[in-house]
């Protein structure tokens, strides 16, 4: 699984803008599920890469921007993140759940 970003430099339709437009994840079978930003955000899920470029690419007017390596690449350099949530140093095994989280729903923010 990768992510990645669909960047448009044109927008022939006057709606998403330029730029950032969306962001995606490639599955390893290949779907690709595109998530729209801007003011009426959404999501949609598509059989390939392909076929997101094929809709939404403009013959050239937009192109995805991978923020990870392909995983299917033998030679890519896979990076390692520490997933632990902000709050948290490395070593430290406290979560904010399921106590916390039942917690902060009952106090409010």
């Amino acid at each position: 699984m990768r992510r990645g970003e669909l960047f448009r430099y044109h927008d022939a339709s006057g709606v998403s803008g330029t730029g950032v437009v969306a962001h995606l994840v490639e599955f390893l079978d290949g779907s690709v599920a595109l998530r729209w930003l801007g003011k009426h955000p959404s999501t949609a899920v598509w059989a390939s890469l392909e076929s997101v470029l094929a809709i939404h690419g403009h013959l050239g007017a937009s192109e995805i921007r991978w923020l990870d390596p392909d995983p299917r690449d033998a030679d890519a350099e896979m990076v390692t993140r520490d997933i632990l949530p902000r709050d948290l140093e490395p070593g430290e095994t406290k979560r904010p759940w399921p106590e916390q989280l039942s917690e902060a729903a009952s106090t409010g923010p």
